[in-house]
């Protein structure tokens, strides 16, 4: 009878430590599933701006020179294009005055020049929306599927190819 309640006790303390081990994993790997396919611009670190480059490129903290996902602007650094200016004058503008810069990830991180690929927001708002609304976007680089790739295609002001066309005549 004395040995029929220790090897209930031994069972039950077994039991309970296999239990306890169980919810640790299980908690574990909850955390783990949020935290990386939790990738809004309010979770994900604030940068401040460093410099700006031309339309679609700036330096920032934490993450530095880094290139804007999905769209490209007329060139205004060592190669001029037309529009090239207002472009980088408009995205330099909305990153000086924002309060609050944020950025998201989406896909790979680095570009072949080694520049942080990234979607930027100013004050919550997505500065490549802004930029192509502003008509400042002169095509995509298309490499996948972008998360915010339809909602910049849909409010795209063509405007930069209008300029472009006045030009040429």
């Amino acid at each position: 009878m004395m040995k029929t309640k220790i090897t209930k006790k031994r069972l039950s303390k077994k039991t309970s430590k296999y239990l306890v081990q169980l919810l640790f994993i299980a908690l574990i790997a909850i955390i783990g599933y949020f935290n990386l396919n939790d990738h809004s611009p309010s979770n994900n670190m604030e940068i401040n701006l460093i410099k700006c480059i031309d339309g679609d490129t700036a330096e920032f903290t934490k993450i530095g020179k880094t290139r804007f996902l999905f769209i490209d602007t007329p060139e205004s650094t060592t190669k001029k294009e037309a529009y090239g200016k207002q472009a980088s004058a408009f995205t330099c503008s909305q990153l000086k005055k924002a309060q609050v810069i944020t950025y998201e990830y989406d896909g790979n991180q680095k570009d072949r020049y080694e520049r942080t690929l990234a979607w930027i927001f100013v004050d919550g708002e997505l500065l490549q929306l802004k930029i192509a609304q502003a008509g400042y976007v002169k095509k995509y680089y298309d490499y996948g599927n972008y998360k915010y790739e339809s909602l910049i295609r849909n409010n795209l002001n063509d405007q930069y190819h209008i300029f472009i066309n006045k030009t040429k005549k």
